[in-house]
Parts: C-alpha cells; structure tokens; sequence
C-alpha cells in the first residue's frame, strides 16, 4: 500500500515550508537516514530525511512550492508495487493558495500537523535573515562551466585538504594542487613538530625541577638534540603520508606543482614535467603563509632564522635571541632553554603573549624568568643582522637604543599570505597586504574563486583554516553553513606553562561595555595538579553580570590548551554561569579548577 509524505513540522514554531530542493527523484530507492530533501522556513535551512523506505513514487509538490505543515508532499511506494493512476493521498490535500483562502484551514493544517510523521532534522543554517546574523555574501559563480573538476583546491595545509576531503564525501569531483609537502607548514613544518620537540622539553623539565620529589631517581637529564628532531621530522613524514591515504580514500587526485591565475579564467600549474591547464568549475586558494621579517631584519636562514631553520637544528646555539613572544616564539623560547640554550625573548608589546589575558600572561612570564629565560618587553626591534657569524640585534627599551648578541637569533614576529606567485592580478581578487578579500563562505571578487586559511588573514590557525574549509565547500555544494564565528576561536600556547583561551581578555570585556564579574582560580590547591607536580597556573573566567554570558575564558597551567575545550564549547551552546555552577566536574580532575572559578565569580567557591 502506498505511504502518504507528509510535510513534517521540523522547528516547533513552523506552520509552513518551502521546498528548496529534492535530493531524490521520482522512480529512487529510498534509504532510512538518507536526505530526501531540503525545506526553508523562516529561521532555517533544514535537510528532512528518510523514515519510511521504498521506491519514491511521485512527488507532488516540486522545488519552490511551499507547503502547510501537515500537507501531503509525495508518495512512497514498496518495490515493484503498482500505484493505481488515480491514486490521491489521505488528508489535506489543498495547495498553499487555497489553504490561504480557506478559514478554516489553519486550524486543519494544526490538526494535521499533530499527526504528522516526525523526522529527525539536521540543521544546516539558523537565523539567516536575522539582522544580527546576517552572512556578508559576494555574488556566487562559476569559474569554469566546463570544468573538469568540480573543485580544485591549492594548497594542501589543514585549510586545502580539509576542504578537498568534504568536497569529494559532498560528491564532488576533486583534485588538489601541491607542490611540496601534504599537511602544509602546519604538519611537515609547524604545529605537528613543533610539538613533538615540546614534548622532550617538558620531560626535560620533569626531571630537571621534579626528578627527585617524584621518585625518579635521577634529577639531570641529558637531551639528544639530533634524536629529538629526528623523532619530530619522522611523525611529520608519517602523517605526511597519512594525508596521502585519505586523498586516495576519497578518489582526490593530487597534482604536483606551483599553481597561478592567468587571465580568460584559465589555471596553469608547473610541474616537474612542465605546465598544464587544469579546469574546474570552483576554484579554492588556501595557498598558507610564510614567515615575515620586519625592515632591518636581516634573515639569512643560517645566523638570522624563521622556524622552519629553528625546527631543525644541527648544533644547539649557546645564545638564542627570539624576537616576538606569540605563540611561535614562546614555544620555541621553552624548547631551547629546556635543550641547554640561554635564551632571550624580546617583544614590542607591554606583555608576553599579546593576545592573552594580562593576567595569564603575567603567569608565564614569572614562569619563563624562574627558568632561566630573560624577557624584555616594550622593545621596539631596529635591527637583526648577521655580523661575522654572530647575530647582532639593536632595539630601544625605555627610551634607550640597546642591543644583544647572540649565536642565532629566532625572528617569529607573525607571517604574511602567500599571494604573490599565484596570478592574483589575473583575477578579480582583491589583494591588500598579502591578504585577499573574502566575505563569509570564502567567497572572493572573481567568480568561481574561493580562498581561505592564512592567507585570507587573522587568525593564522591551523583549526581555523580547517573550519573555514568545510564552511567554504559547503557552501558551494548549497547547504548554507553557519558562519565561522571568530569571536570564539580556541587560542592554544604549548609552552610550559600551557595557555589556553576563547572569548573576551577581561580588558575587551570592559572596553566593550560589559558589566562583568570574574572568577579565577589556583592550581596550586588542586588534588590532581599537586599529583602531577604541576601546581602552578590559574583559571580565570568572565561573566556578564545581567546575562550570566559567559564572555570569556582563560587557563594557564598544565593541560591548559586541552582544558579550554570545554569552555569554548560552553560559549558555542550559550551556557550561562548558572548552568557550569550547577554542572558536576568529576574529582580528582584538572577540570575542577573549572567549576570553582565559575563559582568565585560569585563567591561561592569552596576550596579558596
């Protein structure tokens, strides 16, 4: 017997929805939990999937047509089974002109919608045309209509080959252009080995401060520089290939080569076995960035270095100068000081850690000087040169021209967009200090063109360039993602102290004009932190007094940058103060120092 669709009521308060697309046709087999289609109402964009399985038989309301709550919108039949010609579903079978001219239809629709089947509903989009979240969009398009590829994307970082991995599971045929290494700077070159060495320098350090008060015996270690990188480099070779792997996985072709723009929409890439034209009808540039070197930095990659050169060191240096304390620079910083370096860090800001919380700042700061590191804030850098083998950096503090010498001198002062080899001025693209213009989904001034990752600008992560990957290719294959929401990016500093932080510093708050109260709390009297001998550090969290929003949150201290998950996600889901107060933390856990700060904000914490 034929199976009656009805439109489902998919929001509590939708009376009504249009159909925006059909995923399936008349005459397919339909699967429980496959989309069947797509349905606009008024706050959202929602997939309706399949419970009853057979054979779409007819669809009676096609793309566009919107349709009461309750209303029949197709048949479903069971295979092999015949639909008399003649054959009408059950119920309210009006369209939605005639149900607008029928008074009592409303109460109909009503009656009907109770007995409507329920679907399970995946949202794809909320609030699209409300004014507080309304997408900044730039006309869509294609690149080339003829295309071979659905999507070519260049660049494989975490930005490029997340977005050419949900593209090929969206159906889309994909290919990737990638010169050099799979996983970008980030893998082969930044996060991944960076904190492989991070991890021999913390041990270092276990040993060296907690050695003997943790019973191991020995209070001195003796690290192997070479055995550390070569260990970093071999976990970057082998998710290296794991990236491979996947591409296979998802039939993505790799194309080995430089890729650039030239004018009549045409893409070119160099290879080792000379050029080609690739065609694709959307085009996504997630080409990363490189390391940037203010005027009268002098770098030479030998005296004068970035941090691919600092990632792979033949000799320890005896002196190390960092200029810039971000999150590259501290990092490197610990990891030197911890090999047997004396290392000096020096920084134009009034605190380490610009970005951070001056609080939490301060922390690693004391933190830093107890080890030996020497910090030098408020320095304006005016040169970093090699000078007979010896790096030589001249800066002003307090009013004073200084200078320092060492035997490499780390310039980590942030990175600029790869944009100058790619035939931007080819394009539409707008390209403004390394940076070009994208509005929400990506989107650039040239039809078809997407780009995404650091060289669509700040923030220059490797979690944000993949979130921003899937929100991009999801927006070409239609499905109206929501926004990256940059207001709650996850910062994360691996040094020792860890810094982990989203949201609002207590400064932004106030500026913002928030009514805030302030919880923080102590590692030093937590049960765990005393057993892992990783007392030092602190929670800190902001609240608006009215709303109870929280605004911002911010750890420093042991497992800080895994710890800041969960108040990032509290963020997400508009957890208020009330509910982390009320919410039970296991003991004995890190997590604790959580919940008391929440409760300090209000002067209810326990163990304080």
């Amino acid at each position: 017997m034929p199976i009656d669709l009805f439109m489902t009521q998919l929001s509590p308060t939708m009376t009504e929805g249009k159909i925006a697309r059909w995923l399936k046709k008349e005459g397919d087999e339909l699967v429980s939990g496959e989309v069947l289609a797509e349905i606009e109402t008024d706050k959202a964009t929602m997939e309706m999937e399949v419970i009853d399985e057979g054979v779409l038989h007819k669809i009676l309301s096609p793309e566009g047509s919107i349709v009461p709550v309750g209303m029949p919108i197709a048949v479903i039949a069971e295979e092999d089974e015949q639909v008399p010609a003649d054959y009408e579903p059950e119920g309210l079978v009006m369209t939605a002109a005639e149900v607008a001219n029928d008074a009592s239809a409303e109460e109909a629709v009503a009656l009907a919608a109770e007995s409507a089947p329920s679907a399970q509903p995946a949202p794809m989009i909320t609030h699209a045309d409300d004014d507080e979240h309304a997408l900044n969009l730039k006309p869509a398009g294609i690149f080339n209509a003829d295309g071979e590829y659905d999507v070519v994307v260049i660049g494989a970082g975490p930005g490029g080959y997340v977005a050419a991995i949900r593209a090929a599971q969206l159906g889309f045929k994909v290919a990737c252009i990638e010169s050099t290494h799979l996983g970008g700077i980030c893998l082969n070159w930044g996060c991944i080995p960076t904190k492989a060495l991070l991890r021999t320098a913390e041990l270092v350090n276990v040993i060296k401060h907690h050695g003997k008060e943790l019973g191991l015996g020995v209070e001195e270690a003796n690290p192997d520089l070479v055995q550390a990188v070569t260990r970093s480099r071999g976990i970057s070779e082998k998710l290296n290939k794991g990236i491979g792997f996947l591409f296979k996985k998802n039939k993505i072709e790799h194309i080995e080569g430089y890729a650039k723009f030239e004018a009549g929409n045409k893409l070119i890439v160099e290879g080792k076995d000379g050029s080609r034209e690739v065609t694709a009808k959307h085009v996504i540039v997630a080409t990363g960035a490189k390391a940037r070197a203010f005027p009268g930095m002098e770098v030479d990659e030998k005296v004068v270095i970035t941090y691919k050169q600092a990632l792979v060191p033949t000799k320890l240096p005896e002196n190390l100068v960092v200029i810039g304390s971000g999150a590259i620079g501290m990092e490197f910083a610990y990891f030197y000081n911890a090999m047997g370096s004396k290392v000096t860090v020096i920084e134009a800001a009034d605190q380490i850690l610009p970005l951070e919380d001056h609080e939490i700042s301060k922390v690693v700061e004391r933190s830093f000087k107890k080890q030996g590191i020497k910090v030098i804030t408020g320095a304006m850098v005016s040169s970093a040169k090699n000078v007979d083998g010896k790096a030589i950096v001249e800066y002003e503090a307090k009013g004073k021209a200084q200078s320092i010498e060492g035997d490499i001198c780390l310039v980590a002062v942030g990175v600029l967009g790869n944009t100058d080899h790619i035939g931007a001025e080819n394009t539409s693209m707008k390209v403004e200090r390394n940076q070009i213009e994208v509005d929400d989904y990506y989107r650039t001034d040239h039809a078809g063109v997407y780009a995404l990752g650091d060289v669509v600008g700040a923030p220059a992560l490797a979690h944000v360039a993949s979130h921003e990957g899937i929100v991009c290719v999801e927006a070409i294959a239609g499905m109206n993602p929501h926004a990256v929401d940059y207001g709650n990016v996850p910062g994360c500093t691996y040094c020792q102290p860890q810094v982990g932080s989203c949201g609002l510093t207590e400064k932004a708050a106030k500026e913002a004009g928030h009514n805030i109260k302030v919880g923080r709390m102590s590692y030093a009297p937590n049960g765990k932190a005393m057993g892992l001998a990783e007392t030092e550090g602190m929670v800190k969290t902001i609240f608006d007094v009215e709303t109870g929003e929280l605004l911002g949150a911010h750890i420093v201290g042991a497992e800080a940058t895994e710890l800041i998950v969960s108040l990032g996600l509290a963020r997400t889901l508009e957890t208020t103060e009330e509910d982390l107060a009320h919410h039970m933390f296991p003991h004995p856990t890190l997590s604790e120092m959580i919940h008391e700060s929440v409760l300090d904000a209000d002067g209810k914490a326990i163990h304080i």
